[in-house]
């Protein structure tokens, strides 16, 4: 069983699988006006148990894409600094210790990072809930 994490944004929007023990299946960003054929596909590919969704930019529209594709429980997560979780998560897995150090700012969105900590902050506030 999995959940699929979304950080909505008007443009580009991050999307991630992962199961109960925090194991990535999927990650990657998307062009927003794409997204919903992605989460199609994404739910055909994977038993999702829940949908996360961030609080933030183009919340509500992503919401609705999904009520529509799907019967699946969407849960609201709270954004605040996920972005910033998610600059020190790559570079812990993508640099030396010499930029973890400077706090280096990786060249790339990091929208899908921000969807696996979207999905981490779920799955630490609802231990006790009953997500295969």
């Amino acid at each position: 069983m999995h959940l699929m994490a979304i950080d909505p944004g008007r443009d580009k929007s991050g999307i991630a699988i992962i199961d109960k023990n925090r194991k990535i299946y999927f990650k990657d960003i998307v062009i927003t006006d794409n997204i919903s054929s992605l989460i199609s596909q994404l739910l055909a590919d994977y038993t999702i148990d829940i949908i996360v969704i961030g609080d933030g930019t183009y919340c509500e529209e992503i919401r609705k894409i999904i009520i529509r594709q799907s019967q699946i429980p969407v849960s609201i997560v709270n954004e605040a600094y996920s972005t910033l979780e998610a600059e020190n998560k790559y570079r812990r897995e993508k640099q030396n210790w010499l930029f973890r150090l400077i706090k280096w700012k990786p060249a790339r969105p990091l929208d899908d990072y921000v969807a696996v900590i979207l999905a981490e902050r779920y799955l630490k506030n609802n231990s006790s809930q009953n997500f295969q």
